[in-house]
């Protein structure tokens, strides 16, 4: 079965994140990543994962002014963003490497920005919880290759991101 790590970065977080909240951040990134029909359905990354790989994703809590700095140094876009996810560019021989050595794949790092996950749970009327879910979510499948720009894309994304938040019953209920 595929190990999972999640370095888990809340100490920048303006707003205080409960251990439930951060076990859910932690059980959203194992669900994406060990669902054979997610990873199937992502890019080539997810595609070269294997069933017995041991995988490290980082996520940051962060406030709206850093999330902003990291878009525009990043994206060139200055303004705030929910969530920012950067994957690891690892070549073939160096994953091969990784797997000889037993060591983990790093797959990659999400940002995300803790003052828009309040302001989105207010504006869409479900808990703080399930957006902050969510986020991970979202940022964990454009980790694995998904993405959102033609609607095709979106669908399927959108498809996936709540297969995952149902499977871990969290709901967009209050």
């Amino acid at each position: 079965m595929m190990r999972v790590a999640v370095r888990l970065d809340h100490e920048r977080s303006p707003v205080r994140v409960t251990r439930e909240e951060m076990a859910d951040i932690r059980k959203c990134v194992n669900r994406c990543l060990r669902s054979r029909t997610i990873r199937k359905a992502g890019g080539s990354m997810a595609g070269s994962l294997r069933a017995d790989d041991s995988v490290e994703v980082c996520v940051a809590l962060v406030s709206d002014e850093e999330i902003r700095a990291l878009n525009l140094q990043y994206r060139g876009i200055d303004a705030e963003t929910d969530v920012l996810s950067f994957w690891s560019d690892l070549g073939v021989e160096e994953i091969e490497r990784l797997r000889e050595f037993g060591d983990a794949l790093p797959l990659g790092d999400i940002v995300i920005s803790v003052d828009r996950a309040v302001d989105q749970a207010e504006r869409f009327g479900h808990p703080f919880r399930r957006e902050l879910a969510y986020l991970t979510v979202h940022g964990v499948l454009h980790l694995l290759g998904y993405d959102h720009e033609g609607e095709a894309d979106r669908t399927a994304m959108r498809s996936a991101e709540e297969a995952v938040l149902s499977d871990l019953g969290i709901s967009r209920e209050p």
